[in-house]
């Protein structure tokens, strides 16, 4: 075998050689990070062909299920804000971020006019929803079905690829009001390369002014670029909020101001409900200052609700797997973080980092102006990470993303 490769790599230039071997070339490029197989498309038309065509694609997402969080974004089109997490590539660019160095919804906007909105992050992919700005005065019975539209947008900020969904059979029964009022995108790398998106939409359009308890679901797969109805409505909960749910372990999650949960298994075709906690006085949506609803890369879900006035102690609970409802998971102290950093005024959370081994522990990466704060749940001692001051970003006191924010990776993934 060495023999003939030697014997081709004197009679053809080496892409040309590799090229004999596919195989062999695709084993080497899906190891590569998919952002570096982006800037090899440039190499050649053979490679250019090769890294865009769908089948390796596909593998590449399969090969690499689980790449480690490279930003954290804000969720609107017109003033997003991002974070690198990549810190040692963000001193070394001029554009500050080791993942997109720029804004990934700004060529959607500039296509459909529209102010984007992300309202979910699954595994690299992005579900967004058009918020439009109306020009002209229109009638008020126009009004909603103007400014919410039926469809949506799933995108991947790696490759600036973008599909445009309308659910069919809710825009075929909607008439004067808009019927969807929730939605979730499901993508699991290490199970498929193709995704799910679940809308739920009102079965009464009168409901769209008042409370109706039942509804579809209506689901789209990108497999098979089809959609499909239940047969069956569903109850829902009113105190539940089913916009923007959170896909862990094959199904959809939708959380309640009491920490009520409501879940719709994908696989299994099956909908639950999680009792939540007693009102409490001093706990409740009302002195709730910040909530924290999502998935671990180890598959667990996540609440973290932060209250007023003592925001620097908090609780991090975690949902068991058989939805036997939630528990505490990590007590989280920050008044030494601030007693050794004064000049914190506000954080936002970030999102949960599983560490590298059991004794590592994991840890929760906040955000304060200019800074990642990394607090490792286990040992309880925290780090500070600067971040690459960017002009018109950094020279405020504002944040780089508010509560509303969205965990990156990359991902070759078809959309």
């Amino acid at each position: 075998m060495m023999k003939r490769l030697k014997r081709c790599i004197s009679s053809s230039s080496l892409p040309e050689t590799i090229w004999d071997y596919d195989d062999i070339f695709s084993e080497i490029l899906v190891r590569v990070p998919a952002r570096i197989l982006l800037r090899f498309k440039c190499v050649s038309k053979h490679w250019l062909s090769f890294i865009s065509d769908p089948k390796f694609c596909h593998l590449h997402t399969l090969r690499n299920p689980n790449p480690s969080a490279s930003a954290v974004f804000g969720n609107l089109s017109r003033s997003i804000g991002f974070i690198p997490l990549d810190f040692d590539h963000d001193r070394t660019t001029s554009t500050g971020s080791g993942s997109p160095s720029c804004n990934p919804l700004k060529f959607i906007a500039n296509l459909c006019h529209d102010n984007i909105k992300i309202i979910q992050s699954c595994n690299g992919l992005f579900l967004c929803y058009p918020e439009i700005v109306l020009n002209s005065i229109i009638h008020d019975s126009d009004v909603l079905r103007a400014t919410r539209p039926l469809y949506h947008y799933v995108l991947n900020p790696t490759t600036n690829q973008f599909s445009k969904l309308i659910p069919p059979a809710a825009a075929a029964a909607t008439t004067t009001r808009p019927r969807i009022f929730g939605y979730a995108l499901a993508f699991d790398p290490s199970k498929s390369p193709h995704y799910k998106v679940v809308f739920l939409w009102n079965v009464d359009d009168s409901s769209s002014t008042g409370w109706c308890s039942y509804h579809h679901i209506e689901i789209y797969s990108s497999e098979t670029k089809s959609w499909r109805l239940l047969n069956s409505s569903f109850e829902t909960k009113g105190q539940i909020s089913y916009k923007g749910g959170v896909y862990c372990n094959s199904a959809v999650h939708w959380v309640g101001d009491d920490s009520e949960m409501a879940y719709y298994h994908i696989e299994e075709d099956r909908v639950g409900f999680v009792d939540g906690f007693p009102y409490s006085e001093e706990k409740n949506w009302e002195t709730r200052e910040h909530r924290y609803f999502k998935e671990s890369s180890d598959g667990h879900l996540h609440l973290i609700d932060i209250y007023w006035p003592c925001s620097t102690k908090f609780e991090v609970l975690e949902m068991g797997r058989d939805y036997s409802g939630w528990f505490v998971r990590y007590t989280v102290d920050l008044d030494p973080l601030f007693t050794a950093y004064p000049w914190i005024q506000a954080f936002v959370v970030l999102f949960l980092a599983k560490g590298q081994n059991e004794e590592e522990g994991s840890s929760l990466l906040l955000h304060d102006c200019g800074k990642v704060l990394s607090y490792n749940l286990k040992s309880h001692t925290f780090k500070s990470i600067d971040l690459t001051p960017q002009a018109g970003v950094d020279d405020t006191s504002s944040l780089r993303v508010g509560q509303s924010n969205h965990r990156y990776m990359e991902t070759l993934a078809c959309v």
